[in-house]
């Protein structure tokens, strides 16, 4: 049966330099298959790094623009883009004038 969760009953938490929204996890799946975060930053707005990973992980963006910082290189992110990390990755988000809204997914959750 498939379950619907209200953005109301979704944990909103400030991590990394953002509010986050968690909507799938261990806890909610029961299983530690996924995680899936939304991340929303105000313009200018940069979140923590986020660390190296055994996780696979993407961003994928909801709307804004901004960059994702990896090492030493910005890759540019735009409505709809979809950006694949390498699980050695360290990143920082970085939200551009009009902020940024992401989901950050991970496989398998790394809580």
């Amino acid at each position: 049966m498939p379950t619907i969760i209200e953005s109301r009953d979704l944990p909103l938490i400030r991590k990394n330099g953002a509010n986050v929204a968690v909507l799938a996890n261990t806890a909610m799946l029961g299983i530690n298959a996924l995680q899936i975060e939304r991340i929303e930053l105000e313009a200018a707005a940069k979140t923590s790094s986020f660390e190296a990973s055994d996780a696979e992980r993407f961003v994928y963006v909801i709307r804004g623009t901004g960059h994702a910082h990896v090492s030493e290189q910005a890759f540019p992110l735009n409505a709809e883009s979809v950006l694949w990390f390498e699980k050695a990755d360290t990143f920082f988000l970085e939200a551009g004038a009009d902020g940024l809204q992401v989901l950050l997914c991970r496989a398998p959750a790394s809580e």
